[in-house]
């Protein structure tokens, strides 16, 4: 897995491109399909991120 700072700074990248792409786009135009695809990256990068928040707090419990 990647380190936090590389998903943060993943997610910032995704995100801003996002934001230049048409969002209504139908998924029979390339534009579609690499908003879509985009969009899952994203969410799979902010799961990480999730992962890697809960696996510290956890980490934090066990040694309190």
């Amino acid at each position: 897995m990647e380190k936090m700072q590389e998903l943060l700074t993943r997610k910032d990248q995704l995100t801003a491109a996002m934001r230049m792409m048409d969002r209504n786009a139908s998924f029979e135009t390339e534009e579609g399909r690499v908003y879509a695809q985009t969009l899952v990256k994203l969410v799979l990068i902010e799961m990480q991120i999730e992962f890697k928040q809960k696996e510290k707090i956890a980490h934090k419990n066990r040694s309190d």
